[in-house]
């Protein structure tokens, strides 16, 4: 994410409706907030309780396992950008165990979409890294070797809807393994530093072994703002999650920035961007499959001319060229 402007109070819930002359037109007909906008997106994790669950499910840890704090932290990332935007992420938090985690809602595709992922991760993962030597540096004079370069674990976890570099299926994994490894399915990361979530949306129907908790997360995140009612099927956090984002307990300056951002001018490059790459690869899909059939067409054009050349009766240059094109259909 690519954002201006000063901070707002993303956690603010009003205790009585909003008027409906205060709520922006393009949300008047709409219940909930959809969690698929940006500004949305924010406002529902800044809940602990709702992002506590969201992870444990996302995440897919049992009860042993399970995070039972996290501490928000700035959003803004040391990315050197070629212009005076803050670059960001959606949501960055910290467990209590002292594993750091990004949780990414991206609509669009765009040019270089796996070179941002792995960029935030690295970014995050060295800005965690600093952050555990500095904690670490109050508590000790020196630094043994053993914890000068100890990493915290990482999770990037992108949630996507157009966006398509990611995954082939709803959801797929990176992490960083031998090239020796490759072909074994038993193969384990050599580091479980950087761990990549990768989440598709519409994928998610067809989906199959999809945990229960998980699956009700995403249809969630992919359905609440098109939704006029809870369902009867939310329970705890999910249902915590609506009420968070019901448009006239949302204050006016959250709405408007909802509005917003709803269609900005990075969404507009993304889709631009994406519908080329498409198009481009579409085209030379396309102009392979013309070349080859133009190439077949030629090449059957000078074989019955060599034919008749050596003399072959028109039969026999029959047989021939439907032979050819029984070939050409197979």
């Amino acid at each position: 994410m690519v954002r201006t402007g000063s901070h707002a109070d993303f956690g603010v819930i009003l205790n009585q409706d909003l008027p409906e002359q205060e709520i922006p037109e393009l949300l008047r007909h709409s219940t909930f907030l959809s969690a698929k906008e940006n500004t949305a997106f924010i406002r529902l994790f800044e809940s602990k309780e709702i992002l506590i669950d969201f992870l444990n499910a996302v995440l897919r840890l049992d009860e042993k396992d399970s995070i039972t704090d996290v501490e928000h932290m700035n959003r803004d990332l040391a990315v050197i950008y070629p212009s005076d935007d803050i670059v960001g992420v959606d949501v960055r938090a910290r467990t209590k165990n002292g594993e750091y985690i990004d949780v990414e809602m991206q609509r669009f595709g765009h040019t270089h979409f796996k070179d941002r992922v792995v960029l935030y991760g690295a970014v995050m993962a060295a800005e965690a890294h600093r952050e555990e030597l500095l904690s670490l540096k109050k508590r000790r004079r020196e630094l043994s070797l053993k914890e000068r370069y100890r990493m915290p674990k990482i999770y990037s976890i992108w949630i996507c809807e157009n966006a398509s570099d990611g995954n082939k299926d709803y959801r797929d994994s990176w992490g960083i393994y031998r090239k020796s490894d490759l072909g074994n399915k038993d193969a384990l990361p050599v580091s479980h530093v950087l761990n990549y979530i990768f989440i598709k949306l519409p994928k998610l129907k067809g989906a199959k072994d999809v945990p229960e908790r998980e699956r009700e997360w995403m249809d969630f995140i992919d359905n609440c703002g098109s939704r006029d009612e809870i369902p009867s099927t939310a329970q705890g956090a999910i249902r915590d999650a609506y009420e968070r984002l019901r448009i006239r307990r949302t204050p006016k300056e959250i709405l408007e920035r909802q509005a917003f951002s709803m269609m900005t001018q990075y969404d507009i490059d993304c889709c631009i961007d994406d519908a080329i790459n498409e198009g481009l690869k579409k085209g030379i899909e396309q102009g392979i499959e013309q070349g080859i059939e133009q190439g077949l067409e030629k090449g059957h054009a000078d074989g019955i001319q060599v034919m008749r050349s050596l003399g072959v009766s028109e039969d026999k240059i029959e047989e021939a060229k439907k032979m050819l094109e029984m070939l050409a259909d197979k």
